[in-house]
């Protein structure tokens, strides 16, 4: 107990130091979202949210552990650490669900939503499922394969990420082009790295013990911040898809003609032809959403899909583009059109 009262002040400076780098981290991203929208930055946010999330509870469980845990009945003590234990593989699973719809949603940017929830029921009933096996051990008082099988699903579940990461930068992009692939591929660089370490840490440590559970600890949250800051840090650098301001109603197209050049120029589907067409009669994201019966964030997908296969940076410069191929369209059939007198 004397040591458990010394380690109070590192543990609560540790805490501090995990609860800070995430509320900071997640705060800088949504204000970012907020003013310039990016389905990756979005997707990015559920799995900081997991890690920071089970980080704290790591080190609510070390506290707890080493100082209240000690004074109460074993019968209270077991109860509490279950349910700690049950808390952390939840977190750990959906953690490593919403990696899984990250990586989905860069790589595969007109996946439906409805293919990404299932992630998130998939990752449920493999929480629910786990939750139950836990439950069945404790009642047969097999307190230690709890513990086992806690470390190997969130163990197995930093494994995944890592090899997530590792197909995120080698197999996904070589054959794409651009900027924005590139930077992926930094993102997908940098995760491989901290996971692929995290992993191997926590398996040297469950397999050795030759870290102190504190060192252990402080060394997972170190983990913790070097992933916050690498992802905060790639936001703002290089994720460059903004929000689109919006485009002078004086400039808008007939509807006919809005959008329809860009459909075989850079490969735009109907549906993103429809968006166009409303953005160039200056629609704002809300009313094109009510226009066309979907979601504002189906807009916003919408949005960031054209930039991308156009290569513009915002409304302006959609409204541009489609200006200017209209005008060459407009241009090439009159020039393929023959004249009366070359008819006479």
């Amino acid at each position: 107990m004397g040591y458990a009262c010394r380690m109070f002040p590192t543990m609560v400076l540790t805490f501090l130091i995990a609860l800070a780098t995430g509320f900071m981290s997640l705060a800088l991203v949504s204000r970012r979202s907020h003013h310039h929208y990016s389905p990756v930055a979005d997707a990015l946010v559920p799995p900081l949210l997991f890690y920071n999330l089970w980080i704290l509870l790591r080190l609510t469980y070390r506290f707890l552990e080493a100082s209240m845990l000690g004074g109460r009945s074993p019968a209270i003590g077991r109860e509490v650490i279950l349910a700690l234990t049950c808390l952390s593989m939840a977190l750990a699973i959906h953690l490593g669900s919403s990696y899984l719809a990250f990586t989905l949603r860069a790589t595969r940017p007109d996946l439906s939503p409805k293919s990404l929830r299932s992630t998130w029921r998939a990752a449920a009933l493999l929480s629910a499922g786990a939750a139950a096996i836990y439950l069945v051990l404790f009642a047969l008082n097999q307190d230690p394969l709890i513990r086992l099988l806690n470390r190997i699903l969130i163990t197995l579940t930093f494994l995944t990420m890592a090899l997530l990461s590792l197909w995120f930068f080698f197999g996904t992009h070589p054959a794409r082009e651009g900027a924005t692939w590139r930077n992926l591929r930094i993102l997908g660089a940098a995760y491989s790295v901290i996971f692929l370490a995290l992993t191997l840490f926590i398996g040297w440590y469950r397999y050795s013990a030759a870290v102190h559970p504190y060192t252990y600890v402080t060394i997972t949250v170190a983990f913790g911040v070097f992933y916050n800051l690498v992802t905060v840090s790639w936001i703002h650098l290089f994720d460059r898809i903004l929000q689109a301001p919006e485009a002078p109603r004086e400039e808008a197209l007939p509807p006919k003609l809005a959008g329809d050049p860009l459909a075989g120029a850079y490969g735009i589907s109907k549906r993103e032809g429809e968006v166009i067409q409303l953005v160039c009669r200056g629609l704002t994201n809300q009313e094109i959403a009510d226009a066309l019966f979907i979601s504002l964030k189906t807009v916003k997908d919408h949005n960031y899909r054209i930039f991308q296969k156009t290569g513009v940076r915002n409304r302006v410069e959609l409204v541009q583009l489609v200006q200017r191929l209209t005008v060459e369209e407009d241009r090439s059939l009159a020039s393929r059109t023959p004249s009366p007198a070359s008819a006479l």
